[in-house]
């Protein structure tokens, strides 16, 4: 992971203050990595308080929230100022590609962005909501809030998902290619994975371990968006 922020931040170094496409792949890198660190974080705290866990047992969920209320914070914390970071650039990745005909991959990033900003709430409830609440033994608001977690984890997963395939399909077909194709395909079928999951969270399924899918998706496709978009640093800086 240092070995990953060192080349990060060269890859900023030499971007200085270049074109929208060079500016944004490395601010992308740099919100790829916070969301990897808030996602470690998550694995660490207790699974009944750190996903969409279907169904809901509001004790456990509370019991769990108390309990990791350290690594929630941490994860919290990390997440909304990594989203913020990434947020800004998926706009302005989309903006670059919506500007030299890319349509479809330029609507794929800017589902990108919904997504980080839906994860935006999503990592503010989860360090700086549940904790307290779970602590004042406030049963009635948590579940509330629980509930609209959970749908805005599951909503974001989907977006995600089906930003991830929209910003890649090119790059895997070899059409105009910013990103290697094994690296590309890698990143669809994390998607395609975490979005079908979503939408069976949606639909009502409790048989799969929807909880465990779609933080996966979610981290794992966090992982391969940092050389994606170092990738993407470097061949706009080349163009």
């Amino acid at each position: 992971m240092a070995s990953t922020h060192i080349e990060v931040f060269q890859a900023g170094a030499r971007t200085g203050s270049g074109d929208p496409l060079s500016v944004g792949a490395m601010l992308s890198a740099i919100g790829a990595v916070s969301v990897v660190v808030t996602s470690v974080f998550y694995v660490a705290s207790p699974a009944a308080a750190a996903g969409p866990v279907q169904p809901l047992v509001l004790a456990d969920a509370m019991a769990a929230a108390a309990k990791g209320a350290a690594t929630l914070r941490i994860a919290g914390t990390v997440g909304i100022f990594g989203d913020l970071i990434w947020a800004t650039a998926a706009l302005l990745i989309a903006q670059d590609l919506s500007r030299s005909g890319r349509g479809a991959a330029a609507a794929g990033w800017c589902a990108l962005f919904l997504s980080i900003l839906i994860f935006t709430f999503v990592d503010g409830m989860t360090g700086y909501v549940f904790p307290p609440l779970a602590a004042a033994d406030n049963a009635a608001a948590f579940e509330g809030f629980k509930r609209l977690w959970d749908m805005l984890f599951l909503l974001g997963t989907a977006c995600f998902g089906a930003g991830v395939v929209a910003a890649f399909a090119g790059d895997v077909t070899g059409a105009r290619a910013t990103v290697n194709r094994l690296l590309a395909g890698a990143l669809v079928v994390v998607g395609l994975i975490g979005g079908m999951d979503a939408l069976a969270g949606f639909a009502g399924f409790t048989g799969l371990p929807t909880d465990k899918i779609a933080g996966a998706s979610i981290g794992l496709g966090a992982a391969l968006f940092i050389p994606a978009s170092l990738r993407m640093a470097r061949a706009a800086q080349k163009a």
